[in-house]
Order: structure tokens, then sequence, then C-alpha cells
């Protein structure tokens, strides 16, 4: 007998709809343009029909991985664009010579031995709309209306991890702290039998020990100008290949010279009163860190799961600054929602699309891809 496999969906998942060319960031600008092997095949197969793609179009293998993707610099876009921002794959042979990367965005599809879990991606516009509308938390529900428990333990954690991101009392900055320790500690411990990871899990899921955490983590004495300095330093590096994509550069070319010039010590002083400010975007930042948790945080392997959301806490945190440079060039001192609302697509992009990418800067810069507590403290707190 077959076994029942559920069907879950992120909340407005069938609300999505993509608004094609009017949209203001393509999906084919900024970043690898994946091709499975079946679609390069069928390319393959039928020449007579995907000629053109072949012919006007460096395709190259993906290293020792399989499928390909198109030979081009991460700033521009895909050969395939038509100058209207439409596919011609799509306009010359239909939507069914789509690569399935291509054809799914920003929909995610993570399949479970009892659950099909169907996600969205922030790297959309459209999607970062659907889920500013939400009233309340972001969830991911069955279809029949009941969320589904599971046994494994990679689903386990990734419980865990919501559950605290969505704590109540806590600010944002405390929660990604306690997850990431939470995610070393299991990383640390990886090798203990199931049982003891389990209870090593429910520990950060009390109130009382996560603010016992909090409050160590907070005695730690750091300099405001030492911090700003170095997520200035990590703003302008992570940004530095991405500052002349199209879709990119009307938010990233202002803002990246204003960092390059600016004394450090000027924006400090400005921190205070802009964290306060920012805080009003918290439920959006909250539900989109949830929404890429359900959708990126679901391998058996603790340390890929690890640097998935140490990704997301980067992403956070690189949104967060981008939104402050901003804010410091804006002589009223406000805060746009919009701007929110780009740069969580753009950091999206950036790192949650290109993260093998991301992963070797912080191998190179840190000589492992796992961050250390410590550092992420520094660049969190305060």
């Amino acid at each position: 007998m077959s076994k029942v496999v559920d069907t879950l969906k992120i909340t407005n998942y069938d609300k999505f709809k993509c608004i094609a060319d009017k949209c203001r960031f393509t999906c084919c600008d900024g970043w690898d343009v994946s091709i499975d092997t079946d679609t390069y095949n069928k390319w393959k197969k039928e020449n007579d029909k995907a000629e053109f793609i072949l012919n006007n179009v460096k395709i190259r293998k993906c290293g020792s991985k399989k499928g390909y993707f198109i030979n081009k610099e991460n700033h521009e876009a895909c050969p395939l664009l038509d100058k209207q921002g439409l596919c011609q794959v799509v306009k010359s042979l239909g939507e069914e010579y789509l690569s399935s990367t291509c054809h799914r965005f920003p929909r995610v599809e993570n399949i479970f031995e009892d659950r099909k879990e169907l996600s969205l991606s922030c790297a959309c516009p459209e999607v970062v709309e659907l889920i500013s509308s939400i009233n309340g938390k972001i969830n991911i529900i069955s279809e029949n209306g009941t969320n589904l428990k599971s046994n494994l333990l990679e689903l386990r954690i990734r419980e865990v991890l919501i559950d605290i991101m969505q704590k109540e009392s806590f600010s944002l900055e405390d929660k990604l702290i306690v997850s990431c320790q939470m995610l070393l500690t299991v990383l640390e411990k990886e090798n203990f039998r199931e049982e003891g990871l389990l209870e090593e899990l429910e520990r950060y899921k009390n109130k009382g020990n996560m603010q016992g955490l909090i409050d160590m983590y907070n005695e730690i004495e750091s300099d405001i100008n030492d911090s700003v300095e170095e997520i200035n330093y990590l703003f302008l590096d992570i940004i530095k290949n991405y500052k002349e994509v199209s879709n990119f550069e009307i938010l990233l070319k202002d803002i990246s010279e204003f960092a390059e010039n600016i004394e450090i010590e000027s924006l400090s002083i400005k921190w205070h009163d802009y964290k306060s400010l920012f805080e009003q975007y918290n439920m959006l930042i909250e539900n989109c860190i949830v929404s890429d948790i359900l959708s990126s945080c679901i391998s058996d392997d603790i340390e890929e799961m690890t640097i998935s959301f140490q990704m997301i806490a980067v992403e956070y945190l690189l949104v967060r600054y981008a939104v402050f440079l901003k804010y410091c060039m804006n002589e009223n001192k406000e805060i746009n929602v919009e701007d929110v609302k780009d740069y969580i697509v753009v950091f999206s992009r950036i790192i949650g699309n290109n993260t093998e990418a991301v992963i070797e800067f912080f191998r190179e810069g840190f000589g492992e891809p796992v961050l250390e507590i410590g550092y992420l403290c520094f660049i969190t707190l305060f």
C-alpha cells in the first residue's frame, strides 16, 4: 500500500501571480541561470525547434554536479531575455521548453517522506508584497487544514528555528543569535544519539533559557564604531560584483558610494535612532525570514542547515544596513517601506540565489563557511 503524501502550502501561496514584463526585478538578471539535464537534453534532441538557443547561447556544465548553466557574468542579463523583458524561449517554444528552475520560480518545492511542501522565494518582489499583506505570523499548513508534525530530525530542527523566530517579547536580533547558537550546538553534538539532540532542542524552546543566552551575549562589550565598520566592510564586499546588475544598480550605486566615503563615527551616532525606527518593519522581516527557513533550512546535513540559516541571518543584516545607509542619506530621516521591500529582494538574490559564491567568500575570509557565534554577535547586537 502506497504511503499517503500530504501537501503543505505556505501562507498566500495560491495568491501568487507573476506580473511578467511589468516587474521591476526581472528573474533573468543578477544570478546564475540554471538548466536541468532533462531540459538541456530536450533542446539537443529537438534541435530544429531549439536551434536558436543552442547556436546563440553559451552553455556550460556545472562542474561535477548534474545540470548546466548559461555562461554569463553575474551582472549580465540572461541572453534569452528580449528588450521587453520577456523570455524568448517562452515566446518561441512555450513554457514546456523552460528549465525547471525558470519554470517554477519563485515557487519552491521540497519533498520529504510523507509530505510535499510548497513555498515561495523572497527573491521575487511580488512574493514580498504578498508577505507584507499577511496579518500576523506566516505559516505553512496542509491542504486539509492541519499542521503536520514530522519525525524527520531536520524538520524537527527547523520547527524549533521557527518557534524561536516567532517568539514574542524578544528582539529580532536576539532571536537570530539564539537560533544560530542552537544550530551550532546541534552541529557540535551531531554524533550524539537522536534522543539527546531532541532534548537539546527542547531547551531552546524555553523562554527562560533563551533569555539566559541573550543576557550572556548582551554582556559582551563591543564598540559600536567597530561593529558598524565591520558591517560596512561586509556590505561593500558582498555587493562588489552586483553593483552593475541592471536590476540592482539604482538601489546599490548611491548607497555603496556613500558607504565608501563616509566616516564611520558619523554613521554610528545615527544608529540608535534608526534602529528604533526600523522596528516597525520587524514583522515583515520576521515573516520573510521564516519563509526562507521553510524553503531552505531542510537539509539532513546539520552543517549545511547551519550554513543555510546563517546566510538568511546575513541577508537580514545587509537589508537592515542598506536601509540604514538610505536613511542616513535622506535629509528627512525617514524609512520608506518600499526601500525595505526592495532590499529584501536584492539580498535574497545576491545571497540566497548565489549561495555557493557567498560560502566561498566566507571560507576565504574566515577559514571555513560556518561563522562563529562571536562574529555574528559582533555584527548583529549593536
